[in-house]
């Protein structure tokens, strides 16, 4: 069985500070940092991190400009850690910096994909490059809301089907991320012959091209409209709810998306899927 790799997600390069006078980055370093202990009871104590995640999966206004990026590969080679440049759906303009980036990325390092589009610019331009299919192509049901699994049987997952298999083989995608939707069961997670990471303690609901934090303090006519500038308000700001769903999952916010943090059950999942071995990688992030 595989060593189990553990990375921590972080977005904001304001924050890689705080990891730069570590000598290694262990379990307890990554609940401090995400401030919640209760991430790590899949870990035993003495874990190690493997890998570090930097960029947003979700937003192409949160992409790392060159000195951010610089200052990540300095930090994942001091920790000695692998590099993980996490990417959104993207844009044109988006496109061609996450083109540069990957010029500039070193050995080892793997670029996460949320877009079709964009694996397949990489491959084309960096064949030896390994990708990561991010979370948001796996299509699922993550709704909160849902009273119980029957809910999940119409859509229960994408990559079991052929023609997701052979997209990731003609990509040369050897390794996918999912998370953790409501009523989860193993068959999720028995997905042969690639390798499966999981990000916890959150999975996210749904995103879209409206940042309900960055239109607080917009007149009216831009509100909740897409293409306005970005100040970047969702890195300070964070909406976390405060009644559970139906099925007991307390939602959060933040800039243009939305998630859920793992119940018992969902934790439970995890750790028996990493002690069978089907999930390798652990990804832990906030919201």
């Amino acid at each position: 069985m595989p060593a189990l790799e553990i990375g921590l997600a972080v977005v904001d390069p304001r924050r890689l500070p705080a990891l730069s006078a570590l000598p290694v980055l262990g379990a307890g370093d990554i609940a401090r940092f995400l401030g919640d202990d209760a991430a790590l009871e899949t870990l035993p104590a003495d874990a190690v991190a493997s890998h570090l995640y930097f960029g947003s999966e979700f937003c192409e206004h949160l992409f790392p400009d060159e000195a951010a990026l610089e200052r990540a590969i300095e930090l994942s080679g001091k920790l000695g850690l692998s590099l993980v440049l996490a990417t959104p759906a993207a844009n044109d303009a988006l496109v061609a910096k996450i083109g540069q980036a990957a010029a500039s990325l070193p050995e080892g390092a793997e670029i996460l994909v949320n877009d079709w589009g964009i694996a397949h610019f990489l491959r084309s331009a960096y064949p030896r490059l390994p990708l990561v299919a991010g979370r948001q192509l796996a299509k699922m049901i993550k709704d909160p809301r849902v009273p119980s699994a029957a809910w999940l049987k119409p859509y229960p997952g994408s990559y079991g089907t052929p023609g997701h298999r052979r997209l990731l083989e003609r990509l040369g995608i050897g390794r996918i991320e999912l998370d953790v939707p409501p009523f989860a069961t193993p068959d999720l997670y028995s997905v042969d012959g690639i390798d499966l990471s999981v990000c916890l303690p959150y999975a996210y609901v749904a995103k879209g091209r409206i940042c309900k934090i960055g239109s607080l303090r917009r007149e009216l006519p831009e509100k909740f409209a897409p293409g306005r500038s970005c100040h970047r308000e969702c890195l300070g700001i964070v909406e976390v709810g405060v009644a559970a769903s139906s099925a007991g999952l307390v939602s959060s916010a933040r800039g243009n998306s939305t998630f859920y943090r793992h119940d018992a059950a969902m934790a439970a999942l995890v750790r028996d899927m990493v002690a069978q071995g089907r999930v390798t990688r652990l990804v832990f992030s906030g919201v």
